[in-house]
């Protein structure tokens, strides 16, 4: 039993040891974020918002346009970064359209780890705002 916990506080530490080196590629971080299926329903979402859509709604319609419940949504994930498919202004702030390879999902209680699956989140850039 001890060894158990030994090995969990072990696998603990490393995976918060990998959760602060975000911009690495092969790295795993871990955030919230809106993710999508694909770089358009992402871009979709930016629009929305800017347009004076509230987050919920902006899901809800393409949700809708894509005729899939969960095409987007706000998710705590794990995952590897990839490339910057797009840098847009939502709101005023600076995001990115990035596509990530999620690993694992986190539902409140605790992380799942999933089949690696391809991904688009919107994620506000490190670093000073240009």
């Amino acid at each position: 039993m001890r060894l158990c916990l030994g090995l969990a506080a072990a696998v603990c530490v490393m995976s918060c040891a990998h959760a602060q080196v975000v911009h690495a590629p092969a790295e795993i971080a871990m955030g919230h974020a809106i993710i999508c299926d694909t770089s358009e329903q992402a871009a979709r979402y930016v629009t929305l918002r800017n347009s004076g859509n509230e987050a919920v709604a902006a899901l809800q319609v393409v949700n809708t346009e894509a005729n899939k419940e969960a095409a987007c949504g706000a998710a705590v994930v794990a995952f590897r970064r990839g490339e910057t498919v797009s840098s847009e202004r939502m709101n005023g702030t600076r995001v990115d359209v990035v596509k990530i390879t999620v690993v694992a999902l986190n539902s409140g209680s605790g992380w799942t780890l999933v089949p690696e699956t391809e991904q688009f989140a919107i994620i506000r850039p490190a670093g000073i705002e240009a």
